[in-house]
């Protein structure tokens, strides 16, 4: 008999646009306590990563095989050392803002990217993908993950908080201590400082993480604590050959979804509900 599944979702590939969207409704009205609603504004955001591969787990490149023992003090230095050359010569930057870049330049860090579009994680799910591979699309209740991983919080955390502190050393602490790179073990589900205009138009929002190497190995995941609580995660796979991978491959963000993204609307066009 075969193991079953820790992602509800993997179960049924989504074949096509419209089948993903349809995924992506139904999670997040599964995961959403209607009773304490008071109107659809109260809807807290889900988060979206696409990847190409959907056998991967969710790992920052800090954590990969090949940067795994490197020491991350050293790293940073560094790219600040080169880094100085990227930014403007007035702009100052404290170890947060340098973190974040060192993610959008493609240095290794214990950062791994989200947004709250699913549109743009399907567009990089398959875009990334390989031929014969699926990708897929994880999603995540930063809520719920950080209340029930980060003591004292109750949704996403904001770079310099007191909760994030513990997540990343003062870069001359770190390059002065003898301990491990951090002092907390699960990712801290992290708005970004808007550090970059193209992490504000994908609308990328950010887990950081601690000592454990995969998102997806916390005892929480999809399992109800003390409390009743669970951490929410769930995986929809992209079959490389459908409609859905082909369709998005082909086209931008603002091209799966027109109305959305559009700057104007015609004036015959009815208002989207909400």
């Amino acid at each position: 008999m075969p193991r079953p599944k820790r992602f509800p979702s993997e179960d049924a590939p989504a074949k096509s646009v419209e089948a993903y969207l349809r995924k992506i409704t139904a999670i997040r009205e599964k995961w959403t306590d209607k009773a304490k609603l008071t109107s659809r504004g109260d809807e807290k955001a889900l988060w979206y990563r696409g990847q190409g591969n959907a056998s991967w787990g969710l790992t920052p490149s800090r954590w990969r095989k090949e940067y795994a023992e490197e020491n991350e003090a050293e790293m940073r230095l560094e790219f600040e050392s080169v880094g100085r050359q990227l930014v403007p010569s007035d702009s100052h930057r404290e170890k947060w803002g340098w973190y974040f870049l060192m993610q959008h330049y493609g240095a290794p860090s214990r950062l791994l990217d989200w947004t709250i579009n699913p549109l743009v994680a399907l567009y990089f799910a398959v875009k990334s993908s390989k031929p014969g591979v699926n990708a897929s699309v994880w999603v995540i209740d930063p809520w719920e993950w950080n209340k029930i991983h980060i003591s004292g919080l109750y949704g996403p955390a904001l770079p310099g908080w007191e909760e994030t502190e513990p997540y990343l050393w003062d870069l001359e602490d770190a390059m002065d201590t003898k301990n491990t790179d951090v002092r907390r073990k699960w990712p801290i589900a992290i708005e970004p400082p808007h550090v970059d205009r193209r992490i504000t138009a994908q609308e990328g929002r950010f887990t950081l993480f601690g000592t454990a190497r995969d998102l997806t190995a916390s005892p929480n995941v999809n399992r109800r604590t003390r409390k009743g609580k669970h951490a929410k995660l769930d995986k929809i796979v992209v079959p490389n050959s459908s409609a859905s991978a082909t369709h998005a491959h082909r086209r931008s963000p603002a091209q799966l979804e027109p109305r959305r993204f559009s700057r104007k609307r015609p004036a015959h066009a009815a208002r989207p509900a909400g």
